[in-house]
């Protein structure tokens, strides 16, 4: 690819310009140029445009070669200069080489030019990316010496022979306690910064061969004494083809007790834990127990109810046969109460048997069975089909029973009642829900609805202990899921919760 180059010809010869703009083309170079004969219109040429390179005849009329070679240094220093010109002037040609011209051509030979315009040109470019280059490298330096200065860690430079310190950044020394001139130029293991000398000179060894060298928890001495715990990292590195080695000094000191806190807090947490766990299980434990118990006596008051009412009801009066009526009936609710707190106690010593679960037929079964305690009721169930999840098959059958039993009751008073049963994607983890178009509940409560024995406003209306929920939340945890309800009053609810994907 042809290269463009622009020259400023300063010559009277119309035809000596054309020559010197035949001769760089012919070998290779697209040449722009301007022939100019007087310092006027040389400054005016400088003044306006870019040039590459000026070539000047030794004397015009009205210019001369020293006058061109004076203004292009004044007006553009680094513009390279060469002298063509047939005149044999050797000691003003030497001093114009003095004074900074390039090189000398004879017209006569201007096959010389074209070497001596390509290397003129290419010392251009270097002397351009040298620029460039030292500019790069002060700007790093000036980046370098802002963060070294400004770095909230200890900054140590050594001499990677010796073990000098060369340089030391402020943090450190506030960090130390130490002005500049009581580190500089001693050696690393001089300063008095390492407790133990003869361990530093030997950690120095290794790190001028290994190039690397690290500690976690180092301790290090301040000037007045105190000792202190750092992280201490030492680099050794090439700068400008000298070794170097930085050493980072990071005060760990807040860290630790930190850690140390975090340290007394687990063991309090940890010992907490185990408390929790063991008074939880007594209070299980105390439940099922007193649940159990409760039963024996209350079916023998249930059992003599009815012996009472079917043998003497013929000579009792109707007052205390409403009576025994209550206290038979106070029993039921009693029993039913019991029931349902052993199958809540015994849902936490059950042992999880985690297997694929088909959750679409477990719905669809346990819809049919609610269908035939009311086959009056007109329901309409809608079940996603291929929902599958991993878990126990008894403590999820029983989480979706309550689930589907509390919808059916709470859409007894809808005319048109619809649950249905469905998944979502939310992100990874598949989300299961049951949904019914019932009474609802007021958002404001939803804290409320999984607390056992908690009965949402108007429940009054509707059976049930208010366990159920709480059953459910109990399961879906076990299973390392999570559970959560939505509701509008008098427009239904929603309750979503989460369990394994299968496989």
């Amino acid at each position: 690819m042809r290269r463009i180059v622009t020259v400023l010809i300063c010559d009277d010869c119309k035809d000596d310009a054309e020559r010197i703009w035949r001769a760089l083309s012919s070998e290779g170079y697209d040449v722009v140029y301007q022939m100019v004969s007087t310092p006027e219109a040389m400054r005016a040429a400088l003044e306006h445009q870019e040039w590459d390179i000026v070539t000047s005849e030794l004397y015009m009329p009205l210019f001369s070669a020293s006058e061109a070679l004076g203004l292009a240094r004044k007006l553009r220093p680094q513009l390279p200069f060469i002298i063509v010109s047939d005149e044999n002037a050797l000691t003003l040609t030497v001093a114009l080489m003095k004074n900074g011209a390039d090189d000398c051509i004879q017209k006569s030979a201007l096959a010389r030019l074209v070497p001596a315009v390509a290397r003129v040109l290419r010392e251009v470019e270097t002397r351009r990316e040298s620029k460039r280059l030292e500019a790069e490298l002060r700007t790093s330096e000036m980046r370098y010496r802002r963060l070294f200065e400004t770095a909230k860690d200890g900054i140590l430079l050594l001499n990677a022979d010796t073990g000098a310190v060369t340089d030391v950044n402020p943090f450190l020394l506030e960090m130390l306690g130490f002005a500049a001139a009581d580190i500089v130029g001693k050696k690393l293991w001089e300063i008095g910064l390492f407790v133990d000398r003869e361990a530093c000179r030997h950690d120095f060894r290794e790190l001028q061969q290994n190039g690397y060298i690290r500690y976690e928890d180092l301790p290090l001495q301040k000037r007045n004494g105190q000792l202190f715990d750092v992280e201490y990292v030492s680099n050794l590195y090439l700068v400008e083809g000298e070794k170097v080695i930085q050493c980072n000094v990071r005060d760990i000191t807040a860290r630790k007790e930190a850690e140390a806190q975090y340290r007394i807090l687990d063991v309090f947490l940890s010992k907490r834990a185990v408390e929790l766990e063991a008074a939880n299980s007594e209070l299980e434990a105390f439940s099922y127990t007193v649940s159990h118990d409760l039963r024996s006596p209350l079916m023998t008051i249930n059992g003599y109810c009815q012996v009472i009412r079917e043998q003497c009801s013929q000579s009792m009066g109707r007052d205390c046969l409403e009576y025994f009526e209550e206290i038979y009936s106070g029993t039921m609710r009693m029993k039913e109460l019991i029931d349902t707190l052993l199958e809540f106690a015994l849902l936490s010593h059950r042992k999880l048997v985690p297997v694929p679960v088909d959750l679409t037929g477990m719905v669809n079964s346990l819809a049919a069975e609610l269908s035939l305690t009311s086959p009056r009721r007109q329901v309409e169930f809608t079940v996603a089909t291929k929902v599958m999840a991993t878990g126990d098959v008894k403590l999820l059958r029983i989480a979706l029973a309550n689930l589907l039993q509390n919808a059916w009751k709470y859409t007894k008073k809808t005319a048109e009642a619809v649950i249905e049963f469905g998944c979502t994607e939310d992100g990874t983890v598949p989300t299961c829900f049951v949904r019914d178009n019932g009474a609802g509940f007021d958002m404001a409560k939803a804290d409320n609805l999984f607390a056992a024995f908690n009965r949402m406003d108007g429940a009054e209306a509707y059976e049930g202990m208010g366990i159920g929920l709480s059953t459910v939340k109990r399961i879906i945890e076990r299973h390392g899921g999570k559970v959560w309800g939505e509701g509008v009053v008098g427009k239904g609810a929603t309750f979503f919760f989460t369990l394994p994907a299968p496989g």
